[in-house]
């Protein structure tokens, strides 16, 4: 077993201990220790994150949350029986899990995980906005090969070419440039991780 399952397993059965009191929590964390390989720890679910649950257990301040909350694609599911129900058409979905706490040890299981997710989410973020600056670059390629080719076959209006000319290959240096610093912060990303 990985040690990335060995400390899922080892934090969820922490936060069945700490919740006894908490009886939707306790069959929560039930259905995520039949299948840890799952769960990812975050610091924000967010709007339509697929498959969530925000659990809050707190044993030494009150705190006006609710013990749990399911989500499935941002719509709140009351109850975690309905959740594991409604869930269970999507069963290779990772489920996110934002845990709200006072208890030190939990805190201290769950900080380098949510850090990890959060780096994976960067990593992510950047690689679709280089996917998107690549299709960008591709369309003013092609408008700069049909301006070339108007260039071509229409003498009369070479000035006005010429300035969209110039106009597309500014455009495409600049996408270079963003391109270029994006791929050194993914690889600097990839190193440090």
């Amino acid at each position: 077993m990985s040690e990335f399952l060995i400390d899922v397993r080892r934090i969820l059965t922490h936060l069945a201990r700490i919740s006894i009191a908490a009886p939707a929590v306790q069959i929560a964390v039930g259905f995520l220790l039949a299948n840890p390989n799952r769960v990812r720890f975050v610091s924000q679910i967010g709007d339509a994150s697929g498959l969530a649950m925000a659990i809050s257990v707190h044993r030494r301040i009150e705190i006006p949350l609710a013990p749990w909350q399911g989500f499935i694609n941002g719509v709140p599911v009351p109850d975690p029986l309905l959740w594991i129900e409604a869930a269970s058409g999507k069963s290779n979905d990772v489920i996110a899990i934002r845990v709200s706490t006072d208890d030190l040890e939990l805190i201290q299981s769950l900080a380098p995980m949510v850090v990890k997710d959060e780096e994976r989410h960067r990593r992510a973020e950047l690689t679709d906005r280089v996917q998107n600056l690549r299709q960008e670059l591709d369309r003013a390629l092609d408008l700069y090969n049909e301006v070339r080719h108007v260039m071509e076959v229409d003498q009369d209006r070479q000035t006005e070419l010429t300035k969209f000319l110039g106009i597309a290959e500014q455009e495409m240096q600049g996408i270079g440039q963003e391109l270029k610093a994006l791929r050194t912060r993914l690889e600097s990303a990839e190193e440090n991780s």
